[in-house]
């Protein structure tokens, strides 16, 4: 069983692309139990400042902290930041870049892009979160955001895929250093859900349709999603140590990648 009020008051969390869909879902579950959250983002300043303003009207403790997350200098910069009243306690790396393009159809630049903001903005943030939380002698939780395209081989997300599958193991691997040290990272492979990114792709007739495939008959809620988040980052998960949880209806049962 959760006792988030107990165990997220007064602590310090990061979530990257935390101000719209599944992340800013986890941080609004994290700031209702007493945490205070950095909520990283790119570009979109409404969609942040909306976001900050819900938080600031709920009485949630909220910090906005805008990054490209593409280019390290900024990365560093945002770390020093957060980092300015010690280590965190919590970290969500849930920021990832998509564009869908086909095998000959992807350049070099977009494989770079992509892996450049899926595992090497991964990389520095949570190596340097870790290295902070080391030198505090402080244990702290990671969660990863990771995807059934990871796992499975979908039509025109060649770098997106190749992407989640690297992301998966650098997890394992980082996970197994890292528990060393009493830092737990997780990561949880996110289903089909309704967030503003996926409408970026997918009409809602279209997701509608394509829900229907899906063993459980419907896409997830970010709050389905964040609910996950939250638990791998609880002490409820203690034991669960490089782990990557499958959350996504049943799709991997009975998958349908050509969608």
């Amino acid at each position: 069983m959760i006792n988030s009020q107990s165990e997220f008051a007064g602590k310090r969390a990061l979530v990257t692309g935390g101000t719209r869909g599944i992340g800013k879902s986890i941080a609004r579950r994290l700031a209702r139990n007493g945490a205070r959250v950095y909520l990283n983002y790119a570009h979109n300043e409404q969609a942040a400042q909306e976001t900050l303003d819900e938080f600031n009207s709920l009485g949630y403790t909220a910090e906005l902290c805008r990054t490209d997350l593409s280019q390290p200098s900024q990365i560093e910069k945002m770390l020093d930041s957060v980092h300015q009243s010690g280590p965190l306690d919590f970290l969500v790396c849930n920021a990832a870049y998509q564009e869908k393009k086909s095998f000959f159809e992807t350049d070099l630049a977009l494989l770079q892009r992509t892996l450049s903001i899926n595992i090497s903005a991964n990389f520095l943030v949570i190596q340097r979160v870790a290295r902070e939380m080391v030198r505090a002698k402080k244990p702290g939780r990671m969660v990863i955001c990771s995807s059934g395209h990871g796992t499975l081989v979908f039509q025109n997300t060649f770098a997106y895929d190749v992407s989640k599958a690297g992301l998966d193991h650098f997890m394992r691997n980082a996970a197994l250093e890292l528990i060393e040290h009493g830092i737990r990272l997780n990561a949880v492979a996110i289903g089909w859900t309704h967030t503003p990114g996926e409408r970026r792709w997918f009409s809602e007739e279209d997701q509608n349709r394509l829900s229907r495939g899906i063993p459980i008959g419907r896409a997830a809620d970010a709050d389905e999603m964040a609910a996950a988040l939250e638990f791998l980052l609880s002490d409820a998960a203690s034991y669960i140590v490089g782990t990557l949880m499958v959350v996504d209806g049943g799709f991997l049962l009975r998958p349908n990648p050509s969608t």
